[in-house]
């Protein structure tokens, strides 16, 4: 296979002897030949003549050759010597460049020398000039200053003296300026000069501030005012300033305080918030001025607010202390001492009346004044905020309060003397009004929302005792007070005497108190209000001839039931042995409803405060809202949430607990037969049970949800029954199913029976529903004909067994062995 190689070769090598013609025709005769080849002795043939070919190329090759390298090696002396050449022209071009740049070089360094120099030269020409103007201004300037200060010409004499005070120090106590000029007129040296005009002109620009100041010329105050920076007296000048707006803020403290002997509510409140205002808007009005002319002075603003801060500390403290006299609290706080809350430490039985002298301690200024207190130290709070926020930034946030505010007297008398009080008047004031709300409680009737209506609905405003109103109203301002105040310290202590008093007096010594001489007594109901009763109510209320109404007052916590709805709580009562509508459970509702609306309204209460913009300082904001949060309200719900639980179940076990047993034993009859309720198809359409249940069960719950809290009383109470339901049904289910065992047909009507009864109880609540999962897979159990037990008894594919998966989607609940049993029921 190396031959057509070869004759490609030869075809190549031909081509530089033979033209392309004669190559290819040789080609072709090749491999026609090998193509013909028969024999040995033909491709021997073959072989013969491609090496003849390639001899006779390789002989054309060698002749080609050998004429052709003489010529070739000419031209390769010519290139070398044309490139010998070139090269000799370029080396002598770059020398000559060479040396052509070492010139200029040396030329160059020779003119940056000489242009240095020469701007040296012009440096010192420029300096000199410079020098020598800057004395011919030196000596100009203290001419005019001399002249503006014989003729009065302050703003003149002030200018002078900044110029010359801006020039350099060297120049000013130069050798060169001493001897030029000093003068006839002038012979002191320039700075002995300038220093005895600057103390001269500092006397008179303070003279002429203090004058413009006695007389209110507020245009000649910024004229003086902006006169100090220009000879470089800027604290001077700001100690004057700083002097000026104490007297302001001392003029107008007085004749604030001077108002407020009217002794009128509030009058104090307004006197602060009006003090402050002024401070305020004095600083806002006159920073830019101070900005503009004392630029060069550091911190000018700072250092004005520490110099008059004093003097506020004077006057805000006088009107607190003027405030404290003239309320006369240290008789108040003795008042307070003596008295011993009669009312909250009652010990007999409730109808105890005891006589309270509200005039001893009128609750009314009480709050008046903690309500004025609290103005007096959120107005001292709004102005802290505001002079750190804008004066005294910390670089970082949180924003902290400035030294200057925490080390100032007032802040001290606050502490010392001012919250204190002010914590004695609201410990009072909030266990007061709680002893004052108890005294005057009302409790509404229960009668407009027990009436049977098909369309009544659970009240938005359930009836609650107006104690509770009353304290939330009092506890949502006194918290208010609290954090408006901007006193951490008082809202921690508020709070916790708060949730003391709450816990004590509201908790214990009244809810508690009111639901145990209230609690329902055995088989007690509540029950809606038919026309046919109103109508019998109306008839007893009327009185008959000889029988005079009694004259004696009801106690306030029986009170609600009055005229035509006490009456008809007498019938009702009457006719069936005193267990419906009995006034007291009518009570025990009440106060059941009070002690869930109280965790309602505290929440708003909580929820509605603002302690962000009252507590910007460091870390108070998180501090105040984990003290409202983990020392008040969350206690304070859990509590209730206990009291309401217990309450709840209370009222189960003795008034509903014996009608739900009834209900289920009406609603799973025990019949003689020998099987379960019915045993023939005709019976499957039978409705009469399920419409009994319903009336019962609508009789039964129908009264707890027109009165009971909508969303912490009722449905909890619904939870309640719906366990203890599907309890006694599973129980029920169970005695009478292993009494008489249970049929096809029954367990169709079972099913459809128990359906019926869980879709009236719970409704579209699935919650609920799934209190009735153990009874609904007992009757579907029972409803189950033999394989389709069988097969729901086997393991899904891939599980572990019967005991421990789901079989046939059916998330089993009961036991294997109960299974077993209660397919035991079934015949």
């Amino acid at each position: 296979m190396t031959y057509p190689f070869h004759c490609s070769n030869v075809g190549y090598h031909c081509s530089l002897k033979m033209n392309e013609t004669e190559l290819d025709k040789t080609v072709a005769n090749l491999h026609s030949s090998y193509q013909h080849a028969a024999t040995p002795n033909d491709l021997y043939a073959v072989i013969d003549n491609i090496d003849a070919a390639i001899a006779h190329i390789d002989n054309d090759l060698e002749t080609y050759t050998q004429l052709k390298q003489p010529k070739f090696q000419q031209d390769i002396t010519n290139i070398e010597l044309m490139r010998t050449t070139r090269l000799s022209n370029t080396i002598s071009h770059s020398s000559e460049l060479t040396n052509l740049f070492q010139i200029a070089n040396d030329l160059g360094h020779s003119l940056t020398f000489k242009i240095k120099s020469l701007d040296q030269e012009i440096g010192n020409v420029n300096k000199t000039l410079a020098y020598v103007k800057n004395v011919q201004l030196l000596k100009n300037n203290i001419d005019q200053a001399s002249y503006a200060i014989e003729h009065n010409n302050w703003e003149l004499a002030a200018q002078c003296i900044h110029t010359i005070t801006s020039l350099p120090p060297d120049l000013t106590n130069g050798k060169f300026a001493s001897v030029v000029v000093p003068s006839k007129e002038i012979p002191e040296l320039p700075q002995a000069t300038i220093s005895k005009w600057i103390d001269d002109l500092t006397l008179v620009f303070k003279d002429k501030f203090n004058t413009a100041a006695e007389a209110k010329d507020v245009e000649q105050l910024t004229k003086y005012f902006q006169l100090f920076p220009l000879i470089g007296q800027e604290e001077i000048g700001l100690n004057c300033y700083s002097k000026f707006i104490c007297e302001i803020i001392k003029e107008t403290s007085r004749s604030l305080i001077s108002q407020s002997t009217s002794g009128k509510p509030g009058i104090f409140a307004e006197v602060t918030i009006q003090l402050f205002e002024s401070i305020s808007m004095m600083l806002s009005q006159h920073g830019p001025l101070i900005k503009r002319y004392y630029s060069e002075y550091p911190n000018a603003l700072t250092y004005v607010i520490t110099k008059i801060q004093r003097e506020i500390d004077v006057q805000i403290g006088i009107i607190a202390d003027t405030f404290y006299d003239t309320r006369r609290l240290d008789k108040l706080f003795q008042d307070i001492g003596l008295y011993n809350f009669p009312r909250l430490e009652i010990t007999d039985e409730e109808d105890t009346v005891v006589p309270i002298d509200d005039d001893l301690i009128p609750i009314r200024q009480v709050g008046d004044i903690i309500s004025e207190m609290a103005s007096i130290f959120h107005h001292w709070s709004l102005y802290c905020k505001f002079i750190t926020a804008k004066y005294f930034p910390t670089p970082q946030p949180p924003l902290k309060l400035s030294e200057l505010i925490v080390k100032s007297n007032f802040t001290r008398k606050i502490n010392d003397k001012l919250l204190p009080a002010f914590e004695i008047l609201y410990k009072f004031y909030f266990r007061r009004s709680l002893e004052k709300a108890i005294t005057i409680e009302e409790l509404p009737s229960l009668e407009p929302y027990l009436k049977s209506s098909p369309s009544a609905t659970s009240p938005d405003q359930v009836p609650c005792s107006s104690v509770i109103e009353d304290l939330t109203l009092i506890l949502n301002t006194t918290l208010r007070n609290m954090i408006e105040s901007g006193m951490p310290t008082s809202v921690k202590t508020f709070i916790n005497e708060s949730f003391r008093v709450v816990q004590i007096d509201l908790i214990n010594g009244f809810f508690i108190k009111r639901l145990n001489d209230n609690a329902p007594r055995y088989n007690q109901m509540l029950s809606l209000i038919t026309p046919e009763m109103t109508a019998a109510a109306g008839v007893v209320a009327s009185p008959g001839a000889g029988t005079p109404r009694s004259s004696t007052p009801e106690p306030s916590s029986m009170g609600f039931l009055k005229g035509a709805s006490s009456a008809l709580g007498s019938v009702v009562a009457g006719s069936v042995g005193n267990t419906v509508n009995n006034p007291k459970l009518l009570n025990f509702i009440i106060y059941l409803n009070t002690v869930a609306m109280a965790q309602g309204y505290f929440s708003k209460v909580f929820s509605n405060v603002k302690v962000e913009s009252n507590f910007p300082f460091g870390k108070d904001k998180e501090k105040i809202e984990l003290i409202l949060s983990n020392d008040f309200l969350e206690p304070f719900t859990n509590i209730t949430n206990k009291i309401i639980s217990e309450s709840l179940l209370n009222l189960y076990n003795q008034s509903i607990k014996s009608k739900l047993i009834s209900l289920v034993n009406d609603f799973l009859v025990e019949t003689n037969e020998t099987n379960y309720i019915i045993h023939s198809t005709s019976d499957l359409n039978d409705s009469s049970n399920l419409l009994k249940f319903t009336n019962n069960w609508s009789g039964l719950i129908k009264p707890y949800f027109q009165t009971l809290h909508n969303s912490l009383l009722f449905p909890k109470l619904l939870r309640l029954l719906v366990v203890n339901l599907s309890n006694l049904l599973e129980k029920k289910l169970m005695i009478v199913l292993k009494k008489f065992k249970i049929n096809e047909f029954g367990s169709i009507k079972l099913e459809r029976d128990l359906s019926y009864l869980i879709n009236q109880v719970c409704e579209d609540n699935y919650q609920l529903r799934e209190k009735f999962v153990r009874i609904t897979q007992i009757v579907l159990l029972v409803g189950m004909d033999d394989d389709e037990y069988y097969e729901s008894n086997q393991p899904v594919v891939g599980g572990g067994g019967a005991d421990d998966e789901d079989s046939m989607g059916i998330n089993w609940v009961l036991t294997p062995s109960e299974r077993n049993q209660i397919r035991k029921y079934r015949i």
